[in-house]
Parts: C-alpha cells; sequence; structure tokens
C-alpha cells in the first residue's frame, strides 16, 4: 500500500513539543511563549496521546491483512529492530551521564529498564531517561495487537468501532475515578501506567482498519476533509488551552491518558483521506524526513540535554545556559537527522540480516535467563545484605559483559538458530553449550582484569560456576519446551 507521508511529519511535530516541555525549545519556545501559545508549546500529555493514537493507526496501515496469515514471530522481530537498538543507546547514554554514581543503583531498577518494564513498575516509571516510560507502553501495544488484530479478522468495521468507543469510556471512567481519590500519592501509577493508554492505541487500530477497508475507498471533497481535520485541531487546541494551568478549568479531567483520542483518531484519519494542498506540503521529502528523526529525538533528547548542559558547564563559559537555549534545538535535530540516516537506519538493515537465522522468542528468553543465572548464582553464593553490597559493583559489570557477549556467542554459535530445535541430541545441545562456556570464560577474563587492576577486592571463582550451570540448565530447559510444543516446529520453518 502507498505510503501516507502527510502523516509522518506530524510525529515531528509532537516531538518538538515533548522537547519544549522538557525544557529543550530555550530562546525559540520563549519567542512565542504567550497566551494562548503557552499551553499548546507544552502539552506534551496530548502528544504522547497522539503517537500513541499513530502507532495504532500506522501498525493497521502495515500489518492489517486478512488474507494473509499473521507472522507474528516475524512482526514482534520487525519491531524489536525498530525500537531496541536507539532505546538501548540512549540507556547507555544516562549510565554514561551517572557514571560515578551507576554501581550504587538498585540491580532490579537497571534491569526494569534494559527490559522495558519500568512503566509497569510506577516507582521506577521515570528512573533513568525519565522519557522512556512510554517504550514500556509502546511494546505492550505491540505484545497486544497481533492478538487484537486475529480478533479484528472476524469482526465487522461497526463492531469494533463501538467496541473501541466503549473501552476508551470505560479506561477513562476509571482512570478519572481513581486520579480524583489517588492524585498525587499514586502519581506514577496514574499517569504511566500502560493499561490506562491503551484505549488510544486501539481507537488509532480500529481508525487504520476502517480506513483500509471502507475509508480510502470512499470519494470525499477535498474541501470537506480539511474542514475535519481542521475543526478536529482546533477542538483539540481549544481543550488544552481551557484545562491548562492558566485557566484551571476542567484541570481535574487529565489528558496524559487519552481524553482526547477519539478527536485525535479523527484529526488522523482525516489526514490519512485528505488530498488537498496541505497534504503535498506535508509530503514534501525535507519535511518527511524530519518526521522520519523523530524516535530519535524523542529517545535521545533526555540524555543529550544532560550531557550537553554538563559539558557547556565543564567549559568554564560565562553563560552557558544561554548558548544551550540557543544551540541545543537546532543541535538536537541535526543529531537526529545523522542518527536516523547514519547510525539507526544502517544498524536496522544489519540487524534485520543477523535475526533472519534468530529465534526472538529464544533471545529474549535468553536475555532475562543471564538476569536470573547472575542473580541466582550471586545470592547463593554471597547470599543478602551487607556481603552482598561488597560485589554490586562486580555483579553490575558481570551483568553488563553477559548481556552483551552471550548474546554475541549465542548468534556466532548458532544457538539461537531455530532449526537447531529438531536436530539430533548432539546438534540440541552442543551450539548451547559451546556459547554458554565460551561465555562464562570470556566473562571470568573480564572480571579477572577487574580485579587485577584493582575495581573489586575478591575474584569469586565459584559465581562463575554456578553462573555457567544455571545459564546452561535454563537455556537448555527453555529449548526442550519449545521443542516439545513444536513452537518453531520444522513445517513452520519452511514456509
Amino acid at each position: 500500500m502507498k505510503r501516507l507521508d502527510q502523516l509522518t511529519f506530524t510525529r515531528f511535530i509532537a516531538i518538538l513539543v515533548v522537547l519544549f516541555f522538557h525544557g529543550g525549545g530555550g530562546v525559540y519556545v520563549r519567542a512565542i511563549d504567550v497566551f494562548p501559545l503557552s499551553p499548546i508549546l507544552i502539552s506534551a500529555t496530548t502528544s504522547v496521546t497522539y503517537l500513541y493514537v499513530l502507532s495504532g493507526f500506522v501498525m493497521s496501515l502495515v500489518n492489517y491483512r486478512p488474507k494473509e496469515k499473521f507472522d507474528t514471530s516475524k512482526y514482534w522481530t520487525a519491531r524489536f529492530v525498530r525500537l531496541y537498538p536507539l532505546y538501548l543507546f540512549s540507556f547507555l547514554l544516562v549510565c554514561y551521564y551517572y557514571l560515578d554514581s551507576i554501581a550504587q543503583i538498585k540491580l532490579q531498577k537497571t534491569l526494569t529498564n534494559v527490559f522495558v518494564l519500568q512503566a509497569w513498575v510506577p516507582r521506577y516509571a521515570q528512573s533513568f531517561n525519565y522519557a522512556s516510560w512510554s517504550m514500556t507502553v509502546e511494546f505492550f501495544f505491540y505484545a497486544v495487537f497481533p492478538f487484537f488484530t486475529l480478533w479484528a479478522y472476524r469482526q465487522s468495521t461497526k463492531k469494533l468501532i463501538w467496541v473501541s468507543v466503549i473501552v476508551w469510556a470505560i479506561s477513562q471512567m476509571i482512570h478519572n475515578a481513581l486520579w480524583i481519590g489517588y492524585f498525587p500519592e499514586f502519581e506514577n501509577f496514574l499517569v504511566y501506567f500502560p493499561l490506562f493508554h491503551l484505549s488510544s492505541f486501539i481507537l488509532g487500530a480500529v481508525g487504520g482498519i476502517w480506513y483500509l477497508r471502507e475509508g480510502r475507498e470512499q470519494k470525499i471533497k477535498s474541501a470537506t476533509g480539511l474542514l475535519v481535520f481542521t475543526g478536529g485541531v482546533l477542538l483539540a487546541l481549544a481543550y488544552i488551552i481551557i484545562s491548562s494551568e492558566t485557566t484551571k478549568f476542567p484541570h481535574g479531567i487529565q489528558l496524559m491518558t487519552g481524553l482526547l483520542a477519539p478527536v485525535l483518531t479523527i484529526i488522523i484519519v482525516a489526514l490519512a483521506l485528505d488530498k488537498s494542498r496541505l497534504s503535498k506540503i506535508l509530503n514534501n521529502p525535507a519535511l518527511v524526513a524530519l518526521g522520519e528523526t523523530s524516535y530519535g529525538l524523542y529517545i535521545l533528547h533526555v540524555p543529550v540535554i544532560w550531557i550537553y548542559q554538563r559539558a557547556l558547564e565543564n567549559l568554564s563559559l560565562a553563560d552557558p545556559q544561554l548558548i544551550f537555549d540557543y544551540t541545543f534545538l537546532p543541535l538536537m535535530i541535526a543529531v537526529g537527522l545523522l542518527i536516523h540516516f547514519y547510525i539507526d537506519q544502517p544498524l536496522r538493515s544489519w540487524l534485520k540480516k543477523i535475526l533472519q537465522r534468530v529465534s526472538m522468542p529464544l533471545l529474549i528468553l535468553d536475555l532475562v535467563i543471564v538476569a536470573v543465572s547472575i542473580y541466582l548464582a550471586f545470592r547463593l553464593r554471597i547470599g543478602g545484605g551487607r556481603e552482598y553490597d561488597v560485589y554490586r559493583k562486580l555483579a553490575l559489570l558481570m551483568f553488563w559483559s553477559a548481556f552483551v557477549l552471550r548474546t554475541v556467542f549465542s548468534v556466532g554459535f548458532n544457538a539461537l538458530n531455530p532449526s537447531a530445535l529438531y536436530g539430533s541430541l548432539v546438534q540440541f545441545v552442543r551450539p548451547v553449550l559451546i556459547s554458554v562456556t565460551v561465555g562464562s570464560a570470556a566473562l571470568s577474563v573480564i572480571i579477572f582484569i577487574g580485579y587485577s587492576i584493582g575495581w573489586f577486592e575478591n575474584f569469586p571463582r565459584s559465581i562463575f560456576v554456578l553462573d555457567w550451570a544455571i545459564m546452561l540448565a535454563l537455556s537448555l530447559l527453555v529449548r526442550f519446551v519449545f521443542r516439545r510444543t513444536g513452537f518453531h516446529s520444522p513445517k513452520s520453518l519452511s514456509t
């Protein structure tokens, strides 16, 4: 299907608003920071909801194919490749910023961020890169989408619309009842918990299905479509202004969890159908390119703000904040463009080739096993309390080394290839045994080097033996379950 590039640039606009909300607009925002523009310029809550609705719409455009089998594994692999590399890069930038204190951070807080689970644990929702909580929500959407789509194949368009509206209404009633009763005591739960945002994604997905089934065949006059789009935008902006801090009415109704999602769905559908001059302008290659950088801008802007501000302060400039205010926004846009075209796109292409012989479910489970194995090895050998705290820095280095090295060795020794699950016993065990053993040897060398140069007081050899045994046992167990259940059956691998 032809791309709807007129939607792409709207992502960039939404991300800019988020940047402004987080203090990245500088003089460019202050120049136009007057009422009624003021609340619009920092309406990050509505912008995030718009991105969720647009995500659902685009997911349906790309993946809703009733006459074709929905390849869930391929879908999740594509989503992982699209989002996780830059997400992990942004996380590492935050770790670099907090390098002096990173060893004191709780391992469970680190793990929830590594596995993109932070928004499910309210006390960790704003940890590390505080903008990345929304990635937990997006990954939740992507986990739900295949099952929703398979259900939607069998439903009428009318039923889908009614169900999406009812789900949205129930979600709003529950959320706002909780908001009135429990804000601000449970703010992190009420604002960031993924379930509260699901209705926005569902509305967008149903909007995309309507467009594919009926909308694109509609003969709508350009003036009518443009009128609907403009009306929707004005309605959303009017509510943003009315509910802002300036007017205080009705501020008790929280925009963060999709109150305007139906209006935003209409805006997106109207723009998708639009054939006026507006769409021709939005289809300009330069604007589309800016839109393509939106994810990079979103996920990287917080650590870049922190690192850039610190760098300016360390230069002993007369007014580092003034320089930041003038230079950050154009710098961030330039960084976004460079990363998208020269890092993100090439990296995605490379990963897609690598992952053609990798089972994503196995990879994800192996990464979970890495964390579980190291945790259990230290707990079994060291125990808890103060003695464990002495080894916290060692455990953190061992985890990060294992997270990278074990993945590399698993791919390199073919331990993640689903076809190996159905070979002989030797073919089944050998790649796992080799990759785990080589990984453990590499980990012991890294930790020994750290011990030799004085990073750690002890070199606990038994931990590596325990980690090797737990890692090998759990890895083989997972593969045995896959083999017995036929998760990657030879038939499915050949089709």
